[in-house]
């Protein structure tokens, strides 16, 4: 075992026994009521009124099923802080891999990545994921009117972020609050007749506090959606300052707040973003502000009312350079060897390890935050090691004359960012793709709404759909076949570009927590989510013994249509009454918003053409190009309205 992993696994434990208490809490307490993640990062429960009633912790846990107890266990050790969002490159996505690896070897399945100079394989199938931009150079330096200059101490005063851009700036001093546009009951940060342009903006962190240092908007704890810094330093941005620099309010009820980030894997503002810790904040103040405010002084004053004003004291002077760093990056892989005349051929049941980490890209939020990714892809990825579990075990007990062919489970890296993990596996397979019968993807398991799982691709080769669909009536689930998908999304999509058959399930209904600090454990539904996991054993273990195998169909039905070329910034799912489809999120600023999509509307008719369900969407979506006006009627509240996406908006 490697040092790394001894480490991991003495620390894992912990996770193990926190995964059992949080999993049985609800059971534990009348009136329990759901955690309450937190908009900027984490999750608290109110436990203030719960009465114990019996069973106690430990019969509640001896009384789940093994598979289920493994389950939860894995998503909420998955998904803990201690991964840090499992971004690749990082120790938590390192900590990631020798969990998923220690789980594989101890469930009997071997290394899958054989080496080239003859020594023994391993589970790692190693690769160049690309560069990631880091601080190269950095400064801040403040000189105050007819004084000497002085500079702030890079990792002590300042930090620069990923969240701008590289550039030089000077000028003078100004300070915008919370940067806010416009918050609850006319809150706003700016004023008309404040310039910032050509100024270095300082702004605070968060959002308005109370005296305890706690959000007065997110009605409990964590933060509003405001808090984040997509919004603020794009209201700040279009007011054309130099730079901006971000400082951590004094008092704030965050740990976050005596720490500089560095978070930001792609710029979110054209001009360099700093951290600044208060302290560094106070001695700025003290040598630009001619009334002597202290930062808390400042703080309070946004805190109670929108706060816009240069700082005539002093001017900045602010540099920034970036540099790419090479990320290594590893799929995990094991295999479990096959038998008899079938052992040549494989099988894959895979799902995506790695996640966004701090929502350093691809977040729905905004940068900043721990995106732990319980859902996505923690429960997908739990739900492949304990198919590894049983499926060994099977093997193990299978006749010595049995044909059965060999799988192989792969923890996938660095889908998040582009299918790269995936990509790379079928441009150098370790094991035939000729070869390879069927390739079984997991992505977000774990929040099914009444046990709906999307399944996509039973299409995508020959009687595939008519062999599966006894399996599919006969497991717990309520399988929704997907055939407008075709093949992206996810890593199955890798695999159908090369030909071979896939699998794809993934919850049919989108929750609003996905790609945000809020995909947390508490949230995942363990018993439905465990029910996908053995449907998908049911059809892995079927497959194995399956004398034929299938051919793939590239022209299976609507799956393979044109591509869809323009995105309208809304997600939909099924509505249960039948009425259309409802939107179940809009993407603020988006071509759906723009044209006054609200959440909750159902859609009727898209392009003149009625709409029952979202294959009828997606039906209509491949005939649009990315230009022009298209014409949607939804209806709202029992009235029915008519509005118009311009698709190029977005």
């Amino acid at each position: 075992m490697r040092s790394s992993m001894k480490t991991s696994f003495a620390v894992a434990s912990s996770f193990i026994l926190a995964a059992s208490a949080s999993f049985a809490q609800t059971a534990l307490f009348s009136d329990a009521p759901a955690a309450v993640p937190a908009q900027d990062g984490g999750t608290a429960t109110d436990n203030s009124a719960l009465t114990p009633i019996t069973p106690k912790l430990h019969e509640v846990i001896l009384g789940l099923p093994i598979d289920t107890q493994r389950f939860n266990e894995h998503v909420i050790v998955l998904s803990s802080p201690w991964m840090g969002g499992r971004l690749p490159g990082t120790p938590g996505m390192e900590f990631a891999m020798d969990y998923m690896e220690y789980w594989l070897k101890r469930a009997n399945i071997e290394p899958g990545v054989p080496s080239s100079d003859g020594s023994p394989a391993t589970y790692r199938q190693a690769f160049d994921l690309g560069g990631r931009r880091v601080a190269k150079d950095q400064s801040v330096s403040i000189t105050p009117t007819g004084g000497a200059a002085f500079s702030l101490v890079t990792n002590q005063d300042v930090q620069l972020s990923g969240l701008g851009s590289e550039g030089n700036a000077e000028g003078g001093i100004a300070f915008v609050g919370y940067g806010i546009e416009q918050g609850p009951e006319g809150y706003t940060s700016f004023t008309a007749d404040h310039s910032l342009e050509g100024k270095v903006a300082l702004c605070f962190r968060f959002e308005p506090m109370d005296e305890a240092g706690k959000s007065k908007w997110s009605g409990g704890d964590g933060w509003s959606a405001q808090a984040g810094f997509q919004g603020k330093l794009a209201a700040i941005a279009k007011r054309k300052p130099s730079a901006i620099i971000v400082i951590n309010p004094p008092g704030a009820d965050d740990p976050r707040a005596t720490s500089l980030t560095t978070s930001g894997g792609r710029s979110l503002v054209q001009m360099p973003v700093f951290m600044m810790s208060a302290d560094a904040a106070d001695r700025v103040l003290q040598a630009a502000d001619p009334k002597s405010r202290s930062i808390m002084a400042l703080r309070t004053e946004a805190d109670n009312a929108g706060a816009s004003f240069d700082l005539t004291g002093a001017t900045a002077a602010v540099s920034a350079t970036y540099e790419e760093k090479k990320t290594k990056a590893e799929n995990i892989i094991g295999i479990l060897k096959g038998k008899g005349t079938l052992a040549s051929e494989y099988i894959i049941v895979g799902g995506h390890l790695d996640h966004l980490g701090n929502g350093d890209f691809g977040s729905r939020e905004g940068p900043g935050k721990l995106h732990p990714g319980a859902d996505d892809n923690a429960s997908g990825v739990a739900g492949v090691m304990i198919i590894a579990e049983d499926l060994s075990a099977k093997y193990a007990a299978a006749p010595a004359d049995a044909n059965l062919r060999s799988v192989l489970f792969m923890g996938f890296t660095a889908e998040e960012s582009g299918l790269n993990g995936s990509r790379h596996y079928v441009e150098h397979p370790l094991y035939p793709l000729k070869d390879t019968v069927l390739m079984m993807n997991f992505d977000m398991i774990g929040r099914m709404t009444k046990d709906r799982l999307s399944v996509t691709g039973a299409n995508s080769a020959k009687g595939m759909l008519e062999w599966a669909k006894p399996i599919f009536d006969r497991g717990g689930c309520t399988v929704v076949i997907n055939e407008a998908m075709g093949g992206g999304g996810s890593d199955h999509a890798s695999f159908r570009a090369v030909n071979v058959p896939f699998l794809f399930g993934i919850i049919a209904d989108f929750h609003e927590d996905y790609h945000t600090s809020r995909d947390v454990s508490e949230l995942i539904d363990r018993e439905s989510g465990i029910k996908a996991v053995r449907l998908w054993e049911d059809l892995a273990w079927e497959m194995a013994q399956r004398a034929e195998r299938f051919e793939f169909d590239d022209q299976s039905g609507p799956m393979r249509g044109t591509t869809i070329r323009v995105r309208i910034g809304m997600r939909t799912k099924d509505a249960e009454d039948g009425s259309g489809i409802e939107v179940s999120d809009v993407t603020k600023d988006g071509i759906s918003d723009k044209a006054g999509v609200l959440k909750g509307d159902h859609v009727v008719k898209f392009n003149k053409e009625a709409i029952k369900t979202r294959e009828d969407l997606v039906r209509e979506l491949r005939k649009l190009e990315p230009s022009g006006e298209v014409q949607i009627v939804i209806t709202r509240a029992g009235e029915e309205k008519t509005l118009f996406l311009k698709l190029g908006s977005e």
